[in-house]
């Protein structure tokens, strides 16, 4: 609504000033991953937007909460206090009271710049969204663009002494409206008198006109006993007006005002004026006297301070029209409150009784949404009774009221540190609202459920002095010197669900969550009492009984296996119940004084850690428990657990002392095995130096795809310590503690595959670290694959994160002598940020192991890869047959090559493609065992062939060795004559030349010779 006003009395009737803490809440910074990353809790101050409390600057009274003409920002006053002064202060919000940001103070270096040191009423324009009043009772000051520049309207006490109005108005303005008729623009104000009455009324102001002159509406000389005798012979007006409104829909042709007065006789009315007239006109609007309890034997309400009008979304001022009606809520000093239904033209109003007949509730504030028959109103105050503290209540229907079941907190007072309520703009489908309050523990609360239940949002009186403890996805505690706070992180925005002034329980709270996430617990440590959500945390209800029924005495370790059972530790005794404490059993656990509880992923089986250094399991919910180990080495008094993740054996320890160890109950000969305390150096190659827990403060295991990871929180040295495994091979590394980190306290991890999240708290600040390497470097894979050497490839691991530069670390090893051969780089040793990496000087024909992973800034897994170079190709020294190049080779040939050691085949093309792409002249595809091959086919004669073979090993394929011939050409085929006719040709006789008789003879003289010759050296034998 346009008028939402909770008059102030502390500067009046109550003198003393609050000091405590408040909290704030603001959205948490995105986490980034493989770097720790700061999450904004609920933040202080104009930085923080006044979330929570600074420690020397503490809210303790929210007194106004008003809508914008638009509903897009919401003013607020409130107290803020240094302890020397107290400051009151405007707020803007524009994100429906989650942050807010300050436009007005009370002080201006050591003056203060408002009359009094309280805002009684804020009144925003209903037609101008930047246009906001305010008053501090004596002053009225106004914005005209959104609370950046603040001026003062005309004072009407100082008009009224300068214009010597005949009744000079005494109270403090208590109320403020604005009514617009055309071009016009009235400021109307109501004074009062806080225990008594005196000279006041409603006065008006045409802020248009010039010199903004000042009329008194004369409400305190018409009707009624408005007016006091001095004893001597003067007679005064006598009244206090403790609301005034403007008829909302009309104004404009009406004129019409309401107003909230009390005579002298302290009678309570409802009175109206209309075009101009008087008050109490019966014709147009009777006045209706406020009665208690409907029963004019009990008489008028007489002691009120503070009134509230609201006026449905329909309001019509015509006795005929059914519409001229309105709900008043009041507070009083003499436990006379109540909310009542007005019908203008009725003598008296209705006592709707909230609290139920015959119970008056202090109402301090009123709002809600819809019209006379669709009214949804909320409703803020505090009851007459033994249970002090603010309330809200709920109607559906305008007539019938419904107690909240979780309050806003606050101070269990009234009259200073009333309850101011606001509908939000959907409020009537989604029953979303806010409240303010004061005092101890005050705050702007939130509901989204019709005023049932309300958290903490904004401008708590709380600080956040430490962090202590974080649950779930996210609940997180923090202390505040006094107070303690559970804070949910839900949609990005902070909720406090709980805090230590909400119950009558010593000691400091934690919070943990069931491992499914369908319980919320808080444990008062120090005390005996835990209280469970099944809500989200929302509400919580108390246990039934606590440990002390099964002797227990104080709660100092505790643990939730789920929605019903919780262990809690003690000396060599767990304090167990399976039924959310209706029954407490106590269970021997011989490990020492328990320290420390964990429950496997699958959930069957629980184990405790104590102050011996022992672990115990149980694998009945905690009803039994085995035998306990031997003690860890080096481990003290403070002992942590945790399960491997995915095991139900195998678990990991530390504690004060430093070390971290494993234990596996189901081994054959269970026993500790340290595992923090691995060099890192050299061909390992994680951390520079010993990845060592001096002090263990946290532990947590997560999910690994390629082994496992744990994580020790170091107490000495603010950082984690990561362990990795594949089978017992454990690897450590650190995590550097955050640059602006204080000291490391708590450690709390959500295991997720390939993404771990850890959150680390830091003294009073909370960190989270996305843990993306966990998982091996994927698609490692050679190529470009020589005799000597090859290409490696592998994906880069993705943190999402720009500023981070992931390095890698490659190292190749001899597959059959397990030698590491090369470290991949060209140094010889070192590290790579880039994704490929060329390795030469290799032998050949040899099968090598590649590794892969990350080193920084955590190590990954390793992702491998198996490759072998190449063996030697055949060239022309291997006596090819045909040789390249060769001609004449028959159509019939005979392909041959010298043979190859280590060869276990060799693989043959034959093509009159010389790219040999073209499969259509592919004529033979071989895979031979032998180092020949004769061509089953015939070629072409005088044709190029192409033909290529390689040589495959046990390891590898050698390149191909190419080679052309040409076939020899045919041979010449036979002609075919015709026989011509016959031709007689005379050949003329030749005379036989001389020299070859001389031939003839020389011939026959040489043969006779011979055979002379051969008969003489015959012998006969």
């Amino acid at each position: 609504m346009f008028k939402t006003k909770i008059s102030k009395v502390l500067g009046v009737v109550l003198t003393a000033a609050m000091v405590l803490s408040m909290f704030a809440v603001a959205t948490p910074v995105a986490a980034a991953n493989q770097a720790w990353s700061k999450i904004s809790l609920p933040g202080s101050g104009a930085t923080g937007g006044y979330v929570v409390s600074d420690t020397d600057m503490r809210f303790y009274d929210i007194g106004i909460l008003e809508w914008n003409a638009d509903k897009t920002a919401i003013y607020a006053s409130a107290v803020y206090d240094d302890g020397d002064a107290t400051l009151v202060r405007i707020f803007k919000s524009t994100d429906a009271g989650r942050t807010w940001k300050m436009v007005f103070s009370n002080w201006t270096g050591s003056a203060p710049v408002l009359d009094g040191p309280y805002i009684f009423d804020i009144c925003a324009s209903s037609v101008n969204a930047n246009e906001v009043y305010f008053t501090d009772g004596y002053d009225i000051y106004t914005t005209k663009d959104g609370g950046v520049t603040w001026n003062k309207l005309s004072n009407v006490y100082i008009w009224a002494d300068d214009n010597d109005w005949a009744n000079q108005p005494e109270g403090l303005i208590v109320t403020l409206d604005v009514g617009y008729a055309g071009a016009n623009k009235y400021v109307f104000t109501g004074t009062a008198s806080f225990g008594t009455t005196g000279v006041n009324g409603v006065y008006m102001c045409q802020e248009t006109a010039f010199g903004m002159p000042w009329s008194d509406l004369s409400i305190a000389t018409q009707g009624h006993d408005w007016t006091t005798f001095d004893g001597i012979d003067t007679y005064y007006p006598d009244c206090s007006v403790w609301d005034v409104v403007v008829d909302p829909t009309d104004f404009a042709t009406k004129q019409g005002v309401i107003a909230v007065a009390q005579d002298n006789d302290g009678n309570t009315w409802i009175t109206a004026k209309y075009f101009g007239n008087q008050w109490n006109q019966p014709a147009l609007c009777k006045d209706a006297e406020v009665l208690v309890s409907n029963d004019e034997t009990f008489g008028s309400i007489y002691s009120v301070y503070h009134a509230e009008l609201w006026l449905p979304s329909d309001f019509n001022s015509s006795l005929t029209s059914g519409k001229f009606q309105a709900w008043l809520a009041l507070a009083t000093m003499d436990d006379q409150g109540d909310v009542y239904l007005w019908y203008g033209g009725a003598t008296k109003t209705i006592d709707l009784n909230v609290s139920g007949l015959d119970t008056e509730t202090e109402v301090s504030d009123i709002d809600g949404a819809g019209g006379v028959g669709t009214a949804k109103l909320i409703i803020g105050g505090y009851l007459n009774s033994s249970a002090w503290g603010p309330n809200t209540w709920y109607s559906a229907d305008g007539l019938t009221f419904t107690k909240t079941s979780k309050a806003p907190t606050g101070d269990d007072s009234w009259y200073d540190e009333d309850v101011t309520v606001l509908a939000l703009a959907d409020f009537a489908t989604s029953g979303k609202a806010l409240a303010g309050t004061g005092g101890w523990d005050c705050a702007v609360s939130y509901t989204a459920d019709f005023g049932k239940t309300w958290n903490q949002i904004s401008m708590l009186r709380q600080a956040i002095n430490e962090v202590a403890n974080i649950a779930g996805n996210l609940f997180v505690v923090t202390y505040d010197y006094v107070e303690q706070s559970v804070w949910r992180l839900s949609g990005g925005v902070y909720e406090r669900v709980f805090s230590t002034s909400m119950v009558d329980e010593d000691g400091d709270i934690d919070v943990a969550v069931s491992p499914a996430g369908d319980a919320v617990f808080v444990a008062a440590l120090g005390g005996t009492m835990i209280w469970r959500s099944l809500d989200n945390g929302q509400t919580f209800a108390q246990q039934v009984s606590s440990i002390t029924t099964a002797s227990g005495t104080a709660i100092n370790s505790w643990f939730v296996s789920n929605a019903n059972t919780i262990l809690v530790g003690g000396d060599n005794v767990v304090y167990q119940t399976s039924t959310n404490g209706v029954l407490w059993f106590a269970r021997t656990c011989a490990v020492g004084t328990v320290t420390s509880f964990a429950v496997s992923t699958d959930g069957s089986t629980l184990v405790a850690a104590g102050s011996a250094g022992k672990v115990s399991k149980s694998t009945d919910g905690g009803v039994t428990w085995s035998t306990a180990s031997a003690a860890a080495p080096t481990v003290s008094a403070v002992s942590l657990v945790t399960f491997q993740n995915g095991s139900n054996s195998v678990v990991y320890l530390t504690g004060e002392n430093g070390g971290a160890f494993k234990y596996d109950f189901a081994a054959t000969t269970p026993a500790w095995v340290q595992i923090d305390n691995a060099v890192t150096t050299g061909e390992t190659f994680d951390s520079g130096a010993y990845a060592d827990v001096d002090n263990g403060v946290g532990i947590f295991s997560g999910i690994a795809s390629g082994g496992n990871v744990l994580y020790v929180l170091d107490g000495t040295w603010d950082n984690v310590i990561r362990i990795t495994n594949v089978g017992t091979s454990y690897k450590a590394g650190i995590i550097p503690a955050p640059a602006t980190a204080g000291s490391a306290t708590k450690l709390i991890g959500a295991a997720a595959p390939g993404a771990n999240v850890l959150y680390g708290i830091f003294d009073d600040e909370l960190y989270v670290y996305t843990d993306k390497m966990a998982v091996p470097v994927a698609n490692v894979q050679a190529t470009k694959i020589t005799t000597t050497g090859f290409t490696i490839t592998w994906d880069a691991l993705n943190v999402d994160n720009s500023n981070i530069t992931v390095e890698y670390y490659i190292v190749i090893t001899d597959a059959a002598t397990a030698v590491k051969v090369c470290y991949g780089l060209p140094t010889g040793a070192g590290t790579t940020t880039a994704t490929t990496l060329k390795v030469t000087g290799l032998d050949e024909d040899t099968v090598y192991q590649i590794s892969v992973w990350a080193v920084d800034p955590v190590m990954s897994f390793v992702g491998t890869a198996s490759v072998a170079t190449q063996p030697e190709k055949l060239t022309y020294t291997f006596n090819l047959m045909p040789t390249n190049g060769a001609s004449n080779v028959p159509v019939k040939p005979v392909f041959a090559w010298d043979s190859v050691v280590t060869a276990v085949s060799y693989d043959l093309v034959l093509s009159t493609d010389p790219t040999f792409a073209d499969a259509t002249k592919v004529l033979a595809t071989k895979n031979l065992t032998t180092n020949y091959w004769a061509y089953d086919g015939t070629l072409s004669n005088s044709t190029s062939y192409y033909w290529k073979v390689r040589v495959n090993t046990a390891n590898s394929t050698s390149e191909w060795f190419p080679a052309v011939f040409t076939t020899v050409k045919a041979d010449a085929a036979p002609v075919e004559v015709n026989n011509p006719p016959d031709i007689t040709l005379e050949v003329p006789q030749a005379e036989t030349p001389a020299y070859i008789w001389l031939i003839v003879a020389v011939g026959a003289v040489l043969t006779i010779a011979v055979i002379v010759l051969i008969v003489r050296t015959r012998r006969v034998v």
